[in-house]
């Protein structure tokens, strides 16, 4: 598979992605489709049903994976984004994608498809279509990777809103009440792996819109929002203590939460930001 996505996405430019009108009747876009044949229904009928959100979320895949094979080529740059914040994303990358090549471009080509149905609750769409239609089938994957995958997608925006400040540590409370993530929970290796994809996952996920504003503190707070999720999880079988924690967590960074809300999390540390 990623020889096959590579050679697609080594033939365009980041600037033919974010201004072509043509990507639909690309031939890039028929190659990438007869690698993940088994979503040509839906996306035949997503056209039917919304054709602009459709054409917006194939252009945001593209430059995913675009921005996939540029990290871990080290040939991406961001105009505010640090050389040295660049490489500790690659390392981030690659680490992950030396588990398993097949699971970051599994989640980049299928974290969005639950938009064509409802677009603000489209996480947990695009869990159910995985799972309703078993897309993951198709893939060499044991059960473990499998619901690996579809609990990342699932949750695929929680780093990102608890660093907005649109939620908080005790967005843990509905990964607890999932039976599903339980199970995933049960393989102490597979739960740090879920935090440490759901990171990686949302830098490329920012990054996969043309107007991202991304900066280097970014990183320190994703490291502590990655060190804290890990540390309620510990808990995971005490659930009190792992929503208590949480709930410290939370009232912890409630100033954070004030700072999001005014949407000025994005200039902390840059420039005199209050």
């Amino acid at each position: 598979m990623i020889d096959s996505l590579l050679k697609i996405f080594n033939s365009v430019e980041l600037s033919w992605i974010d201004t072509s009108n043509e990507i639909l009747t690309s031939n890039e876009f028929y190659d990438l489709i007869s690698i993940f044949p088994n979503l040509k229904e839906i996306f035949k009928e997503a056209v039917k049903n919304d054709e602009f959100e459709f054409q917006r979320t194939v252009r945001h895949t593209f430059r995913l994976f675009k921005i996939f094979f540029l990290l871990k080529d080290g040939a991406f740059s961001h105009d505010t984004l640090s050389k040295e914040s660049m490489q500790k994303i690659k390392v981030k990358l690659m680490k992950q994608h030396s588990y398993n090549k097949l699971f970051i471009p599994i989640i980049l080509m299928y974290h969005d498809i639950g938009r064509f149905i409802n677009k603000k609750e489209h996480p947990y769409h695009s869990f159910l279509l995985i799972s309703k239609k078993k897309l993951l089938e198709p893939f060499e994957l044991l059960d473990i990777e499998k619901l690996l995958i579809t609990k990342v997608i699932q949750y695929h925006l929680l780093f990102a809103t608890i660093y907005t400040g649109e939620s908080t540590f005790y967005g843990i409370y509905s990964l607890l009440n999932d039976d599903d993530f339980i199970e995933l929970l049960s393989h102490e290796s597979y739960s740090n792996r879920f935090i440490e994809l759901l990171e990686i996952f949302t830098f490329i996920d920012i990054l996969g819109y043309s107007y991202a504003r991304i900066f280097d503190h970014y990183l320190k707070f994703y490291n502590k929002i990655n060190w804290k999720l890990k540390e309620i999880l510990k808990y995971w079988e005490s659930r009190d203590i792992a929503l208590k924690k949480a709930n410290e967590y939370s009232q912890e960074w409630l100033e954070w939460r004030i700072a999001g809300a005014l949407r000025i999390f994005q200039f902390v540390e840059t420039k005199p930001h209050l």
